[in-house]
């Protein structure tokens, strides 16, 4: 992580700003770092995505929001190589659809899914060291104690079978094996199901840590409409395979009656 660009460079004015267009990205002049246009995935002849487009400036942390069925979990696979998809998805310029997810991970691209996927039977430093696979093996050790100084609780399961662990900190591992990967682009699907909320908190602080400190650009699906919104810079809502909002995760607060069609009424 230590090689990723830091936040502070990419925006030195604090981050982009996005307007209500869906296709609204913002960031630094030049190329985007995440260009997504046109976008069409789903499975077998059932479309689940209908034209996505969409812009993600360096740095970003974006929150994906929407009912269920919208098509979220679908982006997600569709970015990381998991589901084929037509259109056009560029990664600092190098279009990346249509690549298998190793080549797509090996630019730069980590998945966590929903579900957390951990290796149950194989051990959390096994399973961290498993993210860094395909990384040369300098700096992996520096990285082991980085992800375990953002999970301390794992610190003292390291020798335990993943599956052991709690829910939430299968979480945490499966959130830390991405992180050895040394991403570039963190994507992440409803990482709070499930949990309970004091673990929910604290795995987003690590994910704003992450964003800020480490430079790491961060799409993340969540189900929790008003935590994403707080944690994340920027908020997009999905609806039936479209972006049908987007704008700063500021003003799309679901108090505002344009957006809570989307989110529900504040609780």
């Amino acid at each position: 992580m230590s090689a990723v660009r830091r936040r502070s460079a990419a925006f030195p004015d604090g981050g982009p700003q996005g307007g209500n267009d869906p296709s609204a990205g913002g960031g630094p002049a030049g190329p985007p770092f995440l260009r997504v246009s046109g976008l069409r995935a789903g499975y077998g002849p059932a479309r689940v995505l209908n034209g996505i487009e969409l812009v993600v400036g360096e740095g970003e942390m974006v929150a994906v929001l929407g009912p269920n069925g919208a098509g979220k979990t679908t982006l997600l696979r569709a970015l990381s190589g998991m589901v084929r998809g037509r259109g056009s998805v560029r990664l600092r310029g190098t279009e990346i659809l249509g690549k298998a997810p190793e080549e797509v991970a090996r630019l730069g691209v980590t998945h966590v899914p929903e579900g957390r996927g951990t290796f149950a039977p194989l051990t959390v430093e096994e399973n961290l060291r498993i993210g860094a696979h395909l990384r040369r093996r300098s700096h992996v050790a520096e990285d082991m104690r980085r992800v375990l100084a953002y999970f301390p609780l794992l610190q003292a399961h390291l020798r335990q079978p993943a599956g052991s662990l709690s829910g939430g900190e299968q979480q945490m591992l499966a959130v830390g094996r991405a992180l050895m990967a040394q991403p570039r682009l963190l994507l992440l699907d409803e990482p709070s199901r499930g949990l309970a909320p004091v673990t929910t908190r604290r795995l987003f602080d690590v994910l704003r840590a992450v964003n800020l400190h480490d430079g790491v650009t961060v799409i993340v699906v969540e189900q929790n409409a008003q935590l994403a919104l707080e944690f994340a810079s920027r908020a997009l809502v999905m609806e039936t395979g479209r972006l049908a909002l987007a704008g700063e995760a500021g003003r799309l607060g679901p108090g505002r009656r344009v957006a809570s069609a989307y989110l529900g009424p504040r609780r």
